[in-house]
C-alpha cells in the first residue's frame, strides 16, 4: 500500500531525506513523495529540484494522512518543530532507514528516525524517536541514544555508549565503549571521548575537553528563524544543517 510523505526541511538534510526515500522505493517500498515543507512562506509553490514545496507546517492540519519526516540536521530546531507539528495535532510520522544500513539484532529504533547510506548498528542498540544517523556512522552493541540527538558522518560509538537526548555529535567524532554523555551536548568534529561528559556542554579535542557550558534548558529558547542552525553546524562540525 502506498503511503504518502512530505519532508519537512529544504536544506541538505531535506534533500537527502528524499534520496533515501528514492533508494526505498527502488528496493520495493511504497512511498508517494507529495513535497517538502518550509516556513519561509516565499517559497510556499515554489520547487526544489522538481518537488514541490507545499507550504509550511500549518499544511498538516489539512494532511493529517501524510507521514511527514523532520529532515532538519540541528538537534534544537528539530526538536522545537517536533513540538509544534504534534501541537497541531499531527502523529503520522515516517521512520527512514537506507536499504544499505546493517542493523544488528534486537534494536529498537525509534519513530520518525532517519538512518543513512552505510550505517553499521551492532545489535542490541536502542535509538529514541527522531534520531538522525548520517552516513557511515557505527553504533557498538548495547548503545543508547537519547531522542532528537543527531550523529554526523563517520560518527563511532563504542559498545554499551549512552549518548543522551539532544546530542549533537561532529564529523567523525567518537566514543570508548561505556561513555555517556549527557543530554544537549555537543562534540565537536574529530573528538575522542574517553570519560563521562555532562549535559549541556560543548567538548572539542582529543581526548575531548569541555569549553563551553550551556544553562539547563537552553534548546527550548525561541528559535529566531524557523532553522537557526548555521552557528551550532559551524560549532559541532557537521556542514550544513
Amino acid at each position: 500500500m502506498t503511503r504518502d510523505v512530505v519532508v519537512y526541511g529544504t536544506g541538505g538534510v531535506g534533500r537527502q531525506a528524499v534520496q533515501i526515500i528514492d533508494d526505498l522505493n527502488a528496493d520495493g517500498a511504497a512511498w508517494s513523495l507529495v513535497g517538502y515543507l518550509d516556513d519561509d512562506p516565499a517559497r510556499a509553490g515554489t520547487e526544489l529540484h522538481g518537488v514541490p514545496i507545499v507550504g509550511a507546517g500549518e499544511w498538516l492540519t489539512a494532511h493529517a494522512h501524510v507521514d511527514v519526516v523532520i529532515a532538519i540536521g540541528s538537534p534544537k530546531t528539530r526538536w522545537h518543530v517536533a513540538r509544534r507539528v504534534r501541537a497541531l495535532g499531527h502523529t503520522r510520522f515516517a521512520t527512514l532507514v537506507h536499504p544499505s544500513a546493517s542493523i544488528g539484532a534486537r534494536c529498537q529504533i525509534g519513530a520518525a528516525t532517519i538512518i543513512y547510506p552505510g550505517v553499521l548498528i551492532d545489535t542490541d542498540v536502542t535509538l529514541g524517536e527522531f534520531v538522525l544517523v548520517n552516513k557511515a556512522c557505527t553504533l557498538g552493541h548495547d548503545a543508547q541514544i537519547g531522542a532528537y540527538t543527531t550523529l554526523s558522518p563517520g560518527v563511532n560509538l563504542g559498545g554499551a555508549a549512552h549518548i543522551g537526548a539532544g546530542c549533537d555529535l561532529g564529523i567523525n567524532s567518537c566514543t570508548v565503549q561505556g561513555v555517556v554523555v549527557g543530554a544537549w551536548s555537543v562534540i565537536g568534529a574529530g573528538a575522542v571521548v574517553l570519560g563521562e561528559l555532562p549535559s549541556n556542554v560543548t567538548a572539542v579535542g582529543v581526548p575531548a575537553k569541555v569549553i563551553k557550558q550551556r544553562q539547563p534548558g537552553w534548546h527550548s529558547a525561541a528559535l529566531a528563524s524557523p532553522d537557526n542552525s548555521a552557528a551550532q553546524c559551524k560549532e559541532v562540525g557537521r556542514g550544513t544543517a
